[in-house]
């Protein structure tokens, strides 16, 4: 047997009224049939007189009823528009009372609901962004945009999320945090997607300097202070890191130490101050003849170390003689009178050597350079 809770309510469903129209056709039919049973039992036959007073006496039973009817009717039809007001206004507050922007799209990419952050966001009205366009006919595209998260979500039917750098109307730009989440029907399809974004420029402003203090400090601590080449620890990192790939590829590389003739009489007379500028105005000019794949560093004092990577010990001679010549043409300020020159040690690999190795044999190189009078390379 049907639920007769469930047939009154879908009776009920389409249109209130029928509850009233049931009512009094109801009344009317009970009232006829009591009147009938009345006429039976008392004459033994139906009277038209007492049918047309039981159809009199229907239709006041009729009103009474159709008239609490209405009444109740017309109360609970009050009822549920004032909760339905109730429950939409404090909806509209919440969405309105959400600061960042916020926004709802149906299934064909069209912008159901917008609240006022998004729409200066967009740099246009609310009613422009919910009319009848889809999100990217507004924008004057003919489809959405690459990597659309609310596109993403529509065909996955999970939430997505990406951060996006916006330029907005006046010029200025903001980082974006954007979330989307699906809304799915009856049949678990996605029927909406809300759109939800959250200013992170800030945060993106202080990643981005930390990550250059980072780097500024990294910089710094591998970098000689008064040179501005790689210092002794960074320059010997590289020497293990070039003998490493010279044995994997079996390639060439040659180390050169450079050391500054008679440094220390420049010190006594011109004073340490002259001896950094001098220093200083050294290491521009020896980095000024290096080659992009040529790596420098200071070795410590008045030394640099020289890494030529793919240079076979002959064209390292012919470098470090270049090197030499240069040295010599230096014009220092007009306060240091003096020209300098530059004694050198070369040493190439030979297939086992480590850095302290090569460093060794080029050291004593330097020193048979410096022995032997000093302004020559040796190898």
């Amino acid at each position: 047997m049907p639920d007769r809770k469930n047939l009154l309510e879908k009776f009920n469903s389409s249109n209130p009224w029928n509850l009233v129209w049931g009512s009094v056709l109801a009344a009317e039919i009970v009232a006829a049939l009591l009147d009938s049973v009345i006429s039976l039992v008392a004459l033994g036959r139906l009277s038209a007189g007492l049918l047309i007073a039981g159809a009199l006496d229907a239709l006041v039973i009729a009103s009474v009823i159709s008239s609490v009817v209405v009444y109740f009717v017309l109360k609970e039809q009050k009822r549920t528009e004032d909760a339905l007001r109730r429950s939409t206004g404090f909806l509209n507050d919440i969405f309105d009372s959400i600061q960042d922007p916020f926004s709802i799209f149906s299934n064909d990419y069209r912008m159901i609901k917008v609240n006022s952050e998004y729409a200066a966001l967009k740099n246009r009205s609310v009613e422009e962004l919910t009319g009848s366009g889809r999100c990217y006919e507004i924008e004057g595209k003919t489809g959405v945009c690459e990597d659309c998260v609310v596109q993403k979500t529509m065909l996955s039917a999970n939430p997505c999320a990406k951060e996006k750098l916006l330029l907005l109307p006046d010029g200025a730009t903001r980082w974006v945090e954007i979330y989307t989440y699906p809304l799915l029907d009856a049949n678990s399809q996605v029927s909406h997607v809300i759109e939800y974004m959250r200013d992170v420029t800030d945060r993106k402003v202080a990643e981005e300097e930390r990550h250059q203090l980072i780097e500024k400090l990294e910089r710094l601590s591998k970098t000689d202070e008064l040179t501005m080449v790689l210092n002794k620890r960074a320059i010997m990192e590289r020497l293990d890191y070039e003998l490493d790939r010279a044995r994997r590829y079996n390639i060439q590389l040659s180390l050169i130490i450079c050391d500054l003739d008679r440094f220390k009489q420049i010190n006594d007379t011109f004073g340490h101050a002259a001896g950094d500028k001098v220093l200083r105005i050294m290491a521009q000019a020896l980095a000024g003849s290096l080659r992009k794949t040529d790596i420098m560093g200071r070795f410590g004092g008045d030394e640099f170390l020289l890494i030529l990577p793919q240079t076979p010990l002959e064209g390292a001679s012919e470098f470090a003689e270049r090197l030499r010549q240069r040295v010599q043409e230096i014009k220092y300020p007009e306060e240091i009178t003096l020209k300098t020159t530059l004694s050198l040690g070369i040493a190439a690999y030979e297939g086992s050597s480590d850095a302290n190795d090569m460093v060794r044999r080029a050291d004593m190189a330097l020193y048979n350079a410096k022995k032997s009078g000093r302004n020559k390379a040796a190898f």
